[in-house]
């Protein structure tokens, strides 16, 4: 089981989401601690790689929370839509 850290960004946007979005982006978040650095739990729970050290899980329709494996840590750092994950996707690559 990894250690997952919650960003201060990821606190404060889960405030202005959905209670159902918040209750299951939190399963997620419990799930992905449970299960990383398993590939084949990772694919059932449909955590996928974006970049070197970037992860996202998907929660909801549109929502998904991204993570920054750091080291030893995993970082909760945002929930966002499909189009803002690719934008910071972007932004990351510069």
């Amino acid at each position: 089981m990894i250690r997952v850290l919650l960003s201060e960004r990821i606190r404060k946007t889960a405030g202005r989401l959905p209670a159902e979005v918040r209750e299951k982006a939190a399963q997620a978040i419990a799930d992905v601690a449970a299960a990383f650095g398993d590939p084949h739990q990772h694919r059932g729970l449909g955590l996928r790689k974006l970049a070197r050290r970037s992860y996202e899980i998907r929660v909801h329709l549109q929502w998904r929370v991204v993570f920054i494996h750091d080291g030893k840590v995993l970082i909760a750092y945002e929930v966002m839509n499909h189009d803002e994950v690719s934008l910071w996707l972007r932004g990351q690559r510069k």
